[in-house]
């Protein structure tokens, strides 16, 4: 409980630049004009299946939501029940624009695709004019009886407004707000302007404002969960349609992996762990004057790690900072140290990827899909080096943490310590390629001197599902982009020869992509229960991790 002599602190807010601010008003009126119209597209199907008003409180919501000028005006006319002059000429012009536009839009799709099939090719130039003429002709005449309709409406507006205006205002929905508020402040330089302006046609009561910020605010964690499945079982799907429609020939692939070549990778890739990231992490942390232990740093990362194929990428971080915390390291270095880790391993992956991919634009393909491929690759690398600049990271870091109420980060890695630790994992990504090309080889059917291309297409669908953070362990666009950097990178006459079409060839592609998946959750499992037979103390807490106290 806080007392007078621990004052509650502020609650912490962050505020928007002005750039931050221009952009988020930019989106927002883009999204609601896009929800408005929405709106106003379904209003008349709501109409026709719900009894009493129907679909006219989506159609005013989505009219306020859409911005256009003189917006109230209209709506208070018509409110009003004022028909329009259909006698100005400008009416005339709008009348001709609609049948135009309607013409084309219904005339010209019919002549590309219809008229082929009703053999009316071979008629005349002149048949097709004059057919054109009088599906004009007659939508104009439609368009001037329509428009001369909307006005009987209009005119029936004021009994509609004197039932529709009561029951939206019992519920919460006031049609055509006071124009004018007073202000709650007003300046005493501006006492004659004491009112603004409101320009909207609707306003909602205070009570229904909070509701559905609260419900939005409780439901926002499902919603983004539900659209993040979403995206998985999307990309799932297309994944495994065209497995089904090859399975006689995947399943004939499923023969030609060599098991004992999976075995053999495993152990690499759990080597590829232990050396190359366990013992990176604990060389950050060394930096930041921590020195742990070899297999408890490697039984506390592995452990973390698998904690990524829980839903919600919180649990990765927070498994790590609780295991972790026994040995002294507090929460702050253990999350700063991770991302440190994880943005020189992504930064890895990318020159890695991007390098392969820069020699197959330069050396094999002169396909425009590729160089913009290599372009999007590499338009990533001066960020993420920009990035992991010392006073660039932990400038952003500190002043995080600062406005977070959290102690700064005061000992730091050199920035010669930050290359080597790069290069280091630059040969870790190397031995990594060699055992996926170990599992891939037999089943692409790829040559000895092709392993950069399957190097380019896991660093590529790491990096995808790194980025991925609704799938857990980035499951699902790591293994598409791999399959779809493979189908880039190998040449259709080299696909040919094994494959009898490209749909085969993505079918099996697709499958590799399954069997790689396999194979790392394989060798993170040996990397676990390796470290948890080693530290077997320390799992079961009955060593003292006190006596890795933080280095002077």
């Amino acid at each position: 409980m806080p007392t007078l002599l621990e004052p509650t602190p502020p609650p912490v807010r962050f505020r928007l630049s002005s750039a931050g601010r221009f952009f988020a008003g930019w989106a927002w009126l883009i999204l609601k004009n896009v929800l408005g119209w929405a709106l106003i597209l379904i209003s008349p199907a709501v109409g026709f299946t719900l009894p009493g008003p129907g679909g006219i409180p989506l159609f005013l919501i989505g009219f306020a939501l859409v911005t256009f000028p003189g917006k109230r005006r209209l709506t208070t006319r018509v409110l009003r029940g004022r028909p329009m002059d259909l006698e100005l000429k400008r009416f005339d012009l709008i009348e001709i624009g609609i049948a135009l536009v309607l013409s084309t839009v219904l005339f010209w799709p019919f002549e590309k695709r219809y008229w082929q099939e009703l053999n009316l090719r071979s008629l005349t130039t002149a048949f097709h004019i004059t057919m054109a003429l009088v599906v004009l002709s007659i939508l104009w005449v439609g368009t001037r009886f329509g428009l001369r309709g909307i006005n009987i409406l209009i005119r029936w507006m004021p009994r509609l407004r004197r039932k529709i205006r009561p029951w939206l205002s019992r519920h919460g929905i006031y049609l055509l707000p006071p124009r004018y508020h007073k202000r709650a402040n007003p300046s005493k330089s501006d006492v004659d302007s004491v009112s603004e302006v409101n320009d909207q046609i609707l306003e909602i009561h205070e009570r229904y404002r909070r509701g559905a910020l609260g419900a939005l605010k409780k439901g926002w964690p499902w919603i983004r969960r539900g659209i993040g499945v979403g995206i998985t079982v999307w990309i799932f799907a297309i994944m495994i349609a065209p497995l089904r429609k090859r399975w006689p020939l995947v399943k004939e692939q499923i023969h030609t992996l060599n098991w004992g070549r999976f075995a053999l990778a495993a152990v690499m890739f759990a080597v590829f762990l232990l050396l190359f990231r366990a013992i990176s992490w604990r060389r950050v942390l060394k930096g930041f004057g921590y020195k742990l232990p070899i297999w408890a740093s490697v039984r506390i990362w592995s452990t973390s790690e698998m904690a990524r194929y829980l839903p919600g990428a919180i649990w990765q971080v927070l498994g790590r900072v609780y295991l972790v915390r026994p040995y002294g390291v507090s929460s702050i270095i253990s999350s700063t140290s991770q991302i440190l880790e994880l943005c020189m391993f992504l930064f890895a992956n990318v020159l890695i990827g991007s390098s392969c991919m820069l020699w197959y634009g330069a050396k094999v393909s002169h396909d425009r899909t590729t160089h913009l491929t290599l372009l999007a690759v590499m338009f990533l690398m001066p960020g993420l080096a920009i990035l992991l600049h010392p006073k660039i990271f932990y400038g952003i870091t500190n002043r995080l943490l600062a406005r977070l109420g959290k102690p700064i980060i005061t000992k730091r890695l050199r920035g010669w310590k930050l290359i080597r630790l790069l290069g280091y994992m630059i040969v870790g990504l190397m031995w990594q390629s060699l055992a996926v090309f170990l599992i891939a080889q037999p089943v692409l059917h790829l040559k000895p001197d092709w392993w950069w291309m399957v190097a380019a297409a896991y660093c590529m669908g790491w990096i995808a599902g790194f980025l991925a953070f609704w799938a857990p362990a980035g499951v699902g666009p790591r293994e598409w982009v791999f399959a779809q950097i493979m189908m880039i990178v190998i040449p259709a006459h080299l696909r040919a020869q094994y494959f009898p079409d490209a749909a085969s060839f993505a079918a099996t592609a697709f499958f590799l992509g399954f069997v790689l998946r396999l194979w790392t959750l394989a060798g993170e499992l040996i990397l676990w229960g390796t470290s948890m037979l080693l530290d077997y103390r320390g799992a079961t807490n009955r060593a003292n991790p006190l006596d890795s106290v933080p280095q002077s």
